[in-house]
């Protein structure tokens, strides 16, 4: 796992943002969860359900937050979603 997105400099006011390419997984893994549980709309949907789904198992998240993501990502809708997205990539 290792994909690039656009960091939302407010979001991480107590750290120095990496360069872009730069991106250290335990810092993808941090800011992933600071966007599940303070970012907005605008931040998950530069991350992508994809992302989310892929990095939710090794997140530290309130117990509520995880629930949530598992059960909206766990959605019909949600999954046909992702899987267009994988067959669009290709």
């Amino acid at each position: 796992m290792s994909p690039d997105f656009p960091v939302n400099p407010d979001l991480v006011w107590e750290y120095e943002i990496p360069s872009e390419g730069e991106l250290t997984e335990s810092f993808r893994r941090w800011y992933i969860g600071r966007v599940l549980t303070r970012g907005r709309a605008e931040d998950i949907r530069k991350i992508g359900l994809q992302t989310i789904s892929a990095y939710l198992p090794y997140l530290v998240l309130p117990p509520t937050v995880r629930r949530f993501w598992e059960w909206y990502l766990s959605l019909p809708e949600v999954k046909e979603q992702d899987v267009r997205s994988d067959s669009s990539a290709t």
